[in-house]
């Protein structure tokens, strides 16, 4: 009986035919998959970002030949002096910086019960593509440990941050009141922001339901966004015409097929917050947000649109409201909204011997580099002072 395989299929000119059914089929016997594993997600990345960045997919079967396991490889280059170094991302990741969509509660997609026997394979799989680099962003604890127990003999190096979230199964078990669940301190900072907004008017939370709904209230949020950055001196998150047409994309097609969440609030008629989630298996992810700051500080509309976000999901029957992770000092609010706390990684894995080439190399053009810095900055200084000299004569 043959064994295990894995094979790795090009994804030509952003085509996501060729890889639909194995995903969905895998995708539909993950029952904690979250939204960034949805078949959309992966979908969308693939039609905007595949022309450029050329991913491949790869299958794993098992000896029967039925697909127990898929995801996405993207390889990058990196190159200094004359080496060339190449990394394999996980899934929707790859992309430049400028133009990224982010991808959190990442993982390789595995059928319950298959995932070391998939991570195993995928390991083979990799070794086998030469990469001296292999990265899953985004990544939990318990995939952490598995991928670094297939990855055996690898360099596996982490970088860890915080995600809050909101656990809607624990606050329902509590009677499903939010603001009793804060801290003293945080829940007189709501209740006090919410009186001074409804003193105007009606507080109203709308959800957008057609696809020209979640693109004008995508649009909206993203006028916010940019202007609250653009008064801190920065270009906003979606400056990247990529990114802008991976969202809208998105948006249009999830409102739909129900992965994509738009929630706009409303006082007197003017809009103080939209949010923008993702949606998969009971798990919202909130992407990002748009808010509109005033000068009195006791107004906090992040927390009040984020806190009404978390009673409308509850009652839609949601098992999570998550935060995801954010920089350091970013959104404290968050923080203090949640009632539960995770960890999420970025792993990457160096093939044994690589890491060290690598960086022995990089090292040494650096230094070469500042050597001859020195060496002009002393060859300047002596000849003005030669010049100088000569002058004085």
């Amino acid at each position: 009986m043959p064994d295990v395989t894995c094979h790795v299929i090009p994804l030509r000119d952003g085509g996501w035919a060729p890889a639909a059914d194995v995903w969905n089929a895998v995708y539909q016997r993950m029952p904690d998959a979250g939204p960034y594993l949805a078949p959309l997600w992966a979908k969308t990345w693939v039609e905007v970002f595949g022309p450029r960045l050329d991913p491949h997919q790869f299958i794993v079967r098992d000896p029967d030949g039925a697909a127990i396991g898929t995801g996405l490889l993207t390889r990058t280059v990196r190159r200094h002096a004359m080496l060339a170094h190449s990394r394999l991302h996980l899934n929707t990741d790859g992309e430049p910086a400028a133009d990224s969509v982010i991808v959190q509660h990442n993982a390789v997609l595995s059928m319950a019960g298959q995932e070391g026997t998939v991570a195993n394979a995928l390991a083979r799989c990799v070794t086998d593509q030469g990469t001296d680099e292999f990265q899953a962003a985004g990544v939990g604890e318990a995939e952490v440990r598995r991928l670094i127990e297939a990855f055996d003999g690898w360099i596996p190096d982490t970088e860890w941050r915080e995600a809050p979230y909101v656990d809607l199964d624990r606050l329902r078990a509590v009677g499903g009141d939010h603001l009793r669940s804060l801290s003293p301190n945080t829940r007189q900072q709501l209740r006090r922001s919410l009186a001074m907004y409804r003193r105007r008017g009606e507080i109203v939370l709308e959800t957008a339901q057609t696809d020209d709904d979640a693109e004008q209230m995508l649009g909206e949020m993203i006028a916010l966004h940019d202007a609250r950055w653009h008064a801190r001196g920065g270009g906003g998150g979606f400056a990247s015409p990529l990114r802008r047409q991976f969202h809208t994309a998105f948006v249009r097609a999830g409102v739909t097929t129900g992965n994509a969440q738009l929630l706009r609030v409303r006082v007197a008629g003017e809009t103080i917050g939209v949010l923008y989630n993702l949606v998969a298996n009971g798990r919202v992810n909130f992407y990002q947000s748009g808010l509109r700051y005033e000068d009195d500080r006791h107004l906090k509309p992040g927390m009040v649109v984020h806190h009404l976000a978390i009673m409308h999901n509850l009652g839609e029957g949601h098992a999570e409201y998550d935060f995801l992770t954010s920089g350091p000092g970013a959104g404290r609010y968050k923080t203090s909204l949640a009632n539960s706390r995770r960890q999420l990684a970025l792993l990457t894995l160096y093939r044994p011997g690589a890491r060290r080439t690598f960086f022995t190399v990089a090292r040494a053009v650096r230094d070469t580099s500042l050597r001859l810095q020195r060496q002009m900055r002393l060859f300047t200084a002596t000849s003005g002072s030669m010049m100088h000299q000569r002058r004085g004569a």
